[in-house]
């Protein structure tokens, strides 16, 4: 019946139906639930000063020496 009140087969209907179901899987999937207490952490993280290791500083220097600005 659901077929036919959308106007097409059994078939068309499964894999509408199952291609729905599928794409809300993905989408929940791919979302990150984090706590107040995680956001807030991770929030702090990102408005916090950023030191750069030594290693990071060599590479960020030889980058630096290696590009020309315009």
């Amino acid at each position: 019946k659901a077929a036919a009140l959308l106007g097409t087969t059994m078939a068309g209907f499964v894999r509408m139906a199952a291609k729905e179901k599928a794409q809300l899987l993905l989408d929940r999937e791919a979302r990150l639930s984090l706590s107040e207490r995680d956001f807030s952490a991770f929030a702090n993280a990102l408005d916090s000063a950023f030191a750069p290791n030594p290693a990071l500083e060599r590479a960020l220097n030889q980058v630096r020496a290696q590009v020309r600005r315009a």
